[in-house]
């Protein structure tokens, strides 16, 4: 049993209304259920109920016990002094407002569909990964579609949220902004953290002050990034390109004082990686996009479509970097230069939320639906979550679909809050 369940039971009118009363005898009719509310204070705002012979306008409150009222100390709190009805499963306790009056007490433990809370319980006790599988293609696709938009809209918005904690502490500054999240993107999974330290030590500032100068913006970033550190005191066995990049670095770290900006060879990380996805590479071709990228904001968000984007972001790396994977050893072969996947992986998580962030911020609807048609133009994610859900039957066809799918799983599937999804309130409410 759980609050949300209570919550389910009430919002839906799930429980036998005959002769309804109070724990005091008081004669019970709710008008107006109320609306649900995800912000502190009572459970259900602005519902209207006739409590003996009078009209309430107010909020209900929902406990497991009654004793919860003190437990949470809603007692002490202005914003639950207008409760006007606490729905509880058990009532072991009188509540009183401050005025000493008792707050009506509704109970559901005998009111209640015992198959329902069993079939509630069932999903609960689930073993599988998705606690509605087995009945998740008798759902209609409407209402998979409509969950579809509503966990979409929710990760678009998270990830919104993370973009201003970037705007601001970056003083309302979209253009280091996007410099640090693209960085971060680059960086992927696996190097995402040393790429965003990085972005913070080198500000996009000083590369701008050198974007006609590819070497220079290299050795900015490769001597941030440590890569032209001595740490093994074997000067002698470095390539001519490496010391250019290293005697420039030490003249531009001077300069702009980031000495004590670099980070650890060691923070690198290429287990698991192949070639082409090595910190390395992705170094060079993030310096590669800055140099022919001076306004770094502007590019990303009156982004058009994906082909344009693939185009700007398929930079030619250096030659160096062309015939190199690390410093010092030549490939057999041509390096790549960023594949379709990793671009469509920055359109995601980069150029995405920016959209979204800004669409906020100006209270702009245009930027938010570029930001949706950009997901349906991509090709959906492949990867377990997605797979497993192809399986039950889910149409993924795009990255609106891949990323909506995603959140259904990781922030409702997991944990389980099926009383909060559209699909799980169907196959309890049949």
């Amino acid at each position: 049993m759980s609050e949300s369940y209570l919550h389910f039971l009430y919002q839906f009118q799930y429980f036998d209304k005959t002769n309804l009363q109070t724990t005091d005898n008081e004669f019970v009719e709710i008008i107006k259920i109320g609306r649900l509310n995800a912000d502190s204070g009572a459970d259900f705002q602005d519902a209207r109920i006739f409590i003996g012979n009078i009209e309430w306008v107010g909020s209900v409150e929902v406990h497991l016990k009654s004793s919860d009222w003190d437990i949470h100390k809603h007692q002490n709190d202005a914003s639950y002094q207008n409760v006007i009805l606490h729905l509880v499963w058990e009532d072991d306790k009188p509540i009183l407002r401050k005025d000493g009056t008792r707050i009506p007490t509704l109970t559901l433990c005998n009111r209640a569909d015992k198959k329902l809370l069993q079939k509630y319980q069932s999903m609960m006790d689930s073993n599988a990964e998705m606690p509605c599988q087995n009945q998740f293609m008798e759902v209609d696709d409407i209402r998979k579609l409509s969950m579809l938009d509503k966990v979409l809209m929710k990760r678009l918005e998270d990830k919104s949220l993370i973009i201003n904690q970037f705007l601001k502490d970056n003083n309302a500054d979209w253009e280091e902004t996007s410099y640090q999240v693209l960085a971060k993107n680059f960086g992927f999974k696996l190097n995402a953290e040393p790429f965003l330290s990085l972005a913070k030590n080198l500000p996009l500032k000083i590369l701008q002050k050198h974007r006609n100068n590819l070497s220079q913006i290299e050795a900015l970033i490769f001597g941030v990034a440590g890569f032209l550190q001595n740490e093994k005191n074997d000067l002698e066995t470095w390539d001519e390109y490496r010391l250019n990049l290293r005697k420039e670095f030490q003249f531009l770290a001077s300069k702009y004082q980031l000495q004590d900006k670099m980070l650890g060879q060691h923070e690198w990380k290429y287990l698991r990686l192949r070639p082409a996805n090595f910190p390395t590479v992705r170094l060079a071709q993030f310096a590669c996009f800055i140099h022919e990228n001076a306004n770094l904001f502007s590019v990303l968000i009156h982004l058009e479509d994906v082909k344009i984007f693939a185009k700007i972001l398929k930079v030619k790396q250096s030659e160096y970097w062309m015939e190199h994977y690390v410093f010092g050893k030549k490939s057999e072969g041509k390096v790549p230069t960023m594949g379709s996947a990793s671009v469509e992986n920055v359109v995601i998580n980069t150029v995405v939320p920016l959209l979204v962030a800004y669409a906020n911020q100006k209270d702009n609807r245009e930027y938010l639906e570029k930001a949706i048609k950009l997901l349906e133009e991509l090709p959906a994610e492949e990867n377990n979550i997605t797979n497993h859900w192809k399986s039950m039957g889910l149409i993924v066809k795009s990255a609106f679909d891949s990323q909506a799918s995603i959140e259904w799983f990781n922030h409702f599937c997991l944990p389980k809050k099926c009383l909060s999804c559209n699909v799980g309130v169907d196959i309890l409410r049949r």
